[in-house]
């Protein structure tokens, strides 16, 4: 069979996305995300969408993305749509691909397949026709990680996400995200693992394992989860290797991460690093040139503003005491958490103790009371 044409392909992209649409449309249905999941140019994707919404397949929206400030348009499949994109999975279902999982390759259908991997999506396996699919689990992608990333709140960083955004759909191969302590520099970096990038995700805390032989098992172990031989099969699948607080790390990790810059460089795997601002210039593992060139992206992370801050507080806060929080928190996002959640442990960790027992008064007085 030959391959799907881009309309069919990007057909399917967004009957996998739908359920972008269950908490308001997510990144997956703008231009931006259709291009990277067809892997074709940002320029080009226009193309593709526009005959599919004057044929009535697809409608185009506006409204702001989740985590988002700016209304950008998002796209989502008519009735009409819904009906030609299950069509093009009936046709597929019969074509043979095989199936990679530890070593092993099983031959099926691609309806077997679906119907076996529910967390798969029909894109995925339409390109594996006549291939190999590594399927995904029914939780989801694979997210190799000892740390729980969840996310209980996120706010602001507007400008950085759409800068991640930008780096994931690039040839860049590095995303250096930047802030002092307490600044939010490793819940931007989950932001961009979970909610951002598509791919398979490592996930490695250099506070718990900063070694470099740590962190070479790691690549290894998620490499082989993944149905690869080590890095060199690494370097073509589009996965996202996070390290979270980059700090006093060795001449040995700083090594290490040069090499494997230089071994993924043209490939499809990208590395993300959470970094404190005063990380001096012989432990990074990049050179002024690569951000020129756009090999390598920063963002860099500072307080939050006075409107994101009332929003993390709470808008009922009174204001008189909202200006005091936020003189003495200074914006801080770890500190402000502390103090919405009245965690008086961690913001000792942050303040004199004098301003602890103000702030823990402060956070009590709403308005009118």
């Amino acid at each position: 069979m030959p391959p799907l044409p881009p309309r069919d392909r990007a057909l399917l992209h967004f009957l996998d996305s739908r359920a972008h649409l269950a908490q308001g449309p997510g990144e997956a249905l703008t231009q931006q995300g259709t291009a990277r999941a067809l892997d074709m140019n940002r320029t080009h994707i226009t193309r593709v969408l526009k005959p599919l919404v004057d044929q009535g397949l697809l409608e185009a929206r506006k409204g702001r993305l989740e985590g988002g400030e700016r209304k950008l348009t998002y796209y989502v499949l008519t009735p009409l749509g819904l009906s030609k994109a299950k069509e093009i999975v009936a046709i597929i279902g019969e074509e043979r691909l095989e199936v990679v999982q530890g070593g092993r390759r099983t031959s099926m259908t691609v309806a077997q397949a679906l119907a076996s991997f529910p967390g798969t999506g029909t894109l995925q396996a339409a390109d594996a026709i006549g291939g190999g699919l590594k399927p995904t689990s029914a939780g989801g992608r694979l997210i190799d990680s000892r740390t729980d990333l969840s996310l209980r709140h996120f706010h602001g960083r507007g400008e950085q996400l759409a800068k991640a955004s930008a780096f994931i759909a690039s040839e860049a191969l590095v995303l250096a995200v930047y802030a002092n302590h307490g600044y939010g520099s490793s819940t931007f970096l989950r932001k961009v693992a979970v909610d951002l990038f598509p791919g398979p995700v490592l996930w490695h805390d250099l506070a718990t394992d900063g070694g470099a032989d740590a962190l070479g098992a790691r690549l290894q172990s998620f490499a082989a989860k993944l149905g690869l031989e080590g890095l060199a099969g690494l370097r073509e699948e589009p996965a996202l290797i996070c390290l979270d607080n980059y700090r006093d790390v060795g001449e040995a990790v700083v090594d290490m991460l040069m090499e494997l810059i230089a071994q993924l460089s043209g490939g499809r795997s990208k590395l993300a690093v959470a970094m404190r601002e005063e990380t001096p210039s012989y432990e990074r593992f990049y050179l002024r040139p690569d951000v020129v060139a756009g090999k390598v992206a920063e963002v860099h992370l500072h307080r939050f503003d006075e409107a994101t801050a009332k929003k993390m507080i709470g808008e009922d806060i009174d204001d008189e005491a909202f200006q005091l929080i936020y003189m003495l928190t200074r914006g801080q996002p770890l500190a402000l958490a502390a103090v919405r959640d009245g965690d008086e442990e961690e913001l000792r960790r942050l303040r004199l103790s004098e301003e602890v027992r103000f702030l823990m008064y402060l956070r009590t007085r709403r308005k009118g009371k």
